[in-house]
């Protein structure tokens, strides 16, 4: 994933091998792309150096792309999709992964799990006992130690895994975060929230008023919620999505292919991802707004 705004701290999250390179840097530079990458948008390269290449795990994806245990069997209660893995729960409270498994993001432990979030190159889930584990890459993009798959003591009643960084909301309704504390996404607002959502370089929370605060990276406004109230969050790359108590859903942010501009109707859920975003409608339809180079946008008629 790329973004087109200029911004100097703007790194690459994955490094090629011989076929190509996948990467996130300033603007005004080219790219190579990797065989898998021939019809993905342009977009730019760091202008100096590339970055963690001593870093074996930093293999070509295409290489890279391999299935995780049997994740055609049995039935399961949720669902999460990082950046190139995706882990769910099973009705035994077993987490399974499928993916990319390059740093070990899809190769979960062993236990009972209430709910899972795949990050970018890591994955965190809530025990039963209401612990947070994590497993995956543990360093930023240079490759030193960064943590967001060491979380902190404590109980937890959910958590939500992002870029090189995780947050998670206590139970006691206050948010911990950890991980790389690039522009103080780490340093969460005080407060009582009733949930949280980890985005690449910011954060948001809904608090227990309804309203959602924001923190982190607001380069193109992702971390400035509207005014109103709302009944849930969620974090994208550069732009947030939430659902209005209403029902509408109002998204603020990066909108260079529509992410942020959501279509009329009243929804149950939303989630935000890199350029696309999707709502689940009150009768019981997915609806998909911004970049569908790859169909991620397009659900299927039912």
């Amino acid at each position: 994933m790329r973004m087109t705004v200029t911004v100097q701290q703007r790194r690459p999250r994955y490094l090629g091998a011989a076929t190509g390179l996948l990467l996130l840097g300033s603007a005004g530079t080219a790219c190579f792309r990797t065989p898998l990458e021939d019809s993905m948008p342009p977009g730019p390269m760091p202008d100096s150096g590339v970055y963690r290449s001593d870093v074996a795990h930093r293999a070509d994806l295409a290489l890279d792309l391999i299935p995780v245990g049997e994740t055609g069997v049995g039935a399961f209660v949720s669902v999460s999709s990082g950046g190139f893995h995706t882990c769910g729960v099973r009705t035994d409270g077993a987490i399974a992964c499928w993916g990319s498994n390059s740093v070990g993001q899809a190769t979960p432990p062993a236990g009972a799990f209430r709910s899972v979030s795949a990050g970018d190159l890591h994955t965190c889930a809530l025990r039963t006992d209401d612990t947070v584990a994590c497993w995956g890459d543990n360093l930023d993009a240079y490759g030193d130690f960064a943590g967001q798959a060491a979380p902190p003591a404590g109980t937890f009643s959910s958590v939500s895994a992002g870029g090189f960084h995780t947050c998670g909301l206590r139970t006691d309704a206050t948010i911990a975060c950890w991980g790389e504390g690039l522009y103080r996404i780490t340093a969460p607002p005080a407060g009582i929230f009733s949930s949280v959502s980890d985005g690449w370089n910011h954060a948001c929370g809904l608090k227990t008023d309804h309203t959602i605060v924001c923190w982190g990276l607001n380069l193109v406004g992702e971390a400035t919620p509207p005014a109103g109230t709302f009944a849930s969050v969620s974090a994208g790359e550069n732009h947030t999505c939430g659902v209005s108590t209403d029902g509408t859903i109002a998204c603020w942010g990066d909108s260079e292919f529509g992410q942020a501009t959501p279509p009329a109707g009243a929804f149950y859920s939303v989630s935000a991802g890199a350029w696309h975003t999707c709502g689940l409608k009150t009768d019981g339809t997915v609806t998909c707004w911004g970049d569908n180079t790859y169909g991620q946008a397009t659900p299927p008629p039912t």
